[in-house]
């Protein structure tokens, strides 16, 4: 008898650490999430539309949490679209298991993206008229971005956001007379501080470079 309990505990045990083994390397892919993420990322400006993947949960069980994440997604807006590499959130185990959750987090990671198609994308959220003369001064360039945002208990963004990346091949042409061609450099972007590090650009020929350069927002 206590064999038998012994190796129907052996067996349960033995199951128990593959499926977490199972969950936390290769995981489950679900549709699950999709509607939430849609309606936090929808939530920021209504003309935005959200065009996701089917999501894959990876386990963390060490840190009692599920890693949501989605690769290919796109974001729509009557001004084009832009390609996603990743949406990822984290949900602790416990509100998934009692299927009681809601998003907290997001970490947004995009594709190589034009400059001017980011800056024309925003302008459809945020009329501001700054973002019409900056898209007819930028001339051409790339951008990659990593944006984490935290939302209150209402949905609303915290203050704390951060977006980082960096800037390739940049051109600036104001007014015909002063250019900035070649400009590559680094952003470290929150509510309070815009960080610029290795900047490195030609201006009207002359070959410039900055090591960092804080702008207090």
């Amino acid at each position: 008898m206590k064999k038998i309990i012994y190796k129907t505990i052996l067996s349960l045990t033995l199951i128990f650490l593959l499926l977490v083994s199972y969950l936390s390397i290769i995981g489950l892919e679900t549709d699950r999430l999709n509607n939430q993420i849609v309606k936090k990322i929808s939530g920021l400006n209504q003309n935005i539309e959200v065009e996701l993947k089917e999501i894959k949960l990876i386990l963390e069980p060490f840190n009692l949490k599920v890693k949501a994440k989605t690769l290919g997604s796109t974001l729509k807006s009557k001004n084009g679209e832009i390609n996603i590499e990743s949406i990822k959130t984290y949900i602790s185990l416990r509100s998934l298991l009692s299927n009681n959750f809601s998003l907290s987090n997001l970490e947004i990671s995009t594709k190589s993206v034009e400059i001017k198609k980011i800056i024309a994308f925003v302008r459809e959220i945020n009329r501001d008229p700054k973002l019409f003369i900056l898209e007819n001064f930028i001339q051409k360039g790339y951008l990659i971005a990593d944006i984490n945002l935290e939302f209150d208990e209402n949905g609303q963004i915290k203050d704390n956001y951060q977006i980082k990346g960096f800037i390739r091949d940049g051109r600036v042409e104001l007014f015909a007379k002063y250019k900035f061609d070649k400009v590559n450099l680094i952003f470290d972007i929150n509510k309070k501080l815009t960080k610029l590090e290795e900047i490195d650009f030609k201006y009207n020929s002359l070959d410039l470079f900055f090591k960092n350069l804080d702008i207090r927002n």
